[in-house]
């Protein structure tokens, strides 16, 4: 279910406010398996565009679908678009590839947001047309 005014919501909620900062983040995949065991996975899930993470600060844990990935000496840079708590958001973050801890926040996706509302709006045409249509019958 998507926020009415999503611009509005993100402001709003407090869990998105905290998050829009810079954010200690974990690997949290593979998570009893050996470290040399964790970061070539993590390598791999990263490859495989898709990556479980964890905000140790408040206890979310994300699935993320990558749509970007950066792979550097030392990190990976990722980006995930993704709907949190009603609101079109995109996650940046960043993780190290020796310690599998990073940073990351989030951001509003503005352009999704418009588009996702533009859909709901157009997907609810039918039943408002049908609502106007009763009100006329009813108030001949």
């Amino acid at each position: 279910m998507n926020a009415e005014n999503q611009a509005e919501a993100f402001q709003s909620d407090p869990i998105l406010s905290q998050l829009t900062q810079s954010t200690a983040i974990r690997y949290s995949g593979c998570l009893y398996g050996q470290e040399a065991e964790r970061r070539q996975n993590f390598i791999q899930s990263c490859n495989n565009g898709r990556l479980h993470i964890s905000i140790p600060s408040n206890g979310i844990n994300l699935d993320l679908i990558l749509h970007s990935v950066k792979i550097e000496t030392n990190e990976i840079i990722f980006e995930s678009n993704l709907i949190f708590n009603g609101v079109c958001v995109k996650w940046k973050g960043r993780i190290n590839k020796q310690t599998l801890t990073g940073n990351g926040k989030f951001e509003f996706d503005a352009e999704r947001a418009a588009a996702r509302e533009s859909a709901q709006s157009e997907s609810l045409r039918p039943y408002r047309q049908r609502l106007e249509n009763i009100r006329n019958l009813i108030l001949q």
